[in-house]
């Protein structure tokens, strides 16, 4: 003989913990995935390159302005302000190489289309000249 409970309500009405976490992963997750494809390409890595360098060069520059005896107000907004300048030049400079690498593919690839629409008729030729030889 099995024990039997004979429980009152439900407490739990909701989803709980549970529930909120599932949303949120359903929410990033899709968004997550374009980052992770972005951050693969060339110019994604180009960049974080670029982020990288220019978190680097921030610390040193606050370091160096705190170690001069000025303010961390004065020294953030000072930084803030060439961190803005050094975005939009490296901006404008990735956003030129990819237009130039894309000229450049479109020329590859109209040079490798008439190197074999001249092969081609090539063989054409050559197939012609054996068949009435």
């Amino acid at each position: 003989m099995g024990l039997n409970f004979v429980g009152g309500e439900r407490i739990q009405r909701g989803r709980g913990v549970g529930g909120l976490l599932k949303l949120a992963t359903k929410l990033f997750f899709p968004v997550a995935k374009i980052a992770q494809k972005a951050l693969k390409s060339k110019t994604g890595k180009k960049i974080v390159n670029a982020v990288k360098d220019q978190a680097v060069n921030s610390s040193m520059n606050i370091a160096n302005e705190l170690i001069q005896g000025k303010s961390i107000k004065d020294s953030f907004s000072n930084e803030l302000k060439t961190v803005k300048k050094n975005a939009k030049r490296k901006a404008v400079e990735i956003g030129v190489d990819l237009v130039n690498n894309q000229n450049k593919k479109i020329k590859i690839k109209k040079k490798k289309e008439k190197k074999l629409n001249r092969n081609h008729l090539k063989e054409i030729f050559l197939v012609r000249l054996s068949i009435r030889v």
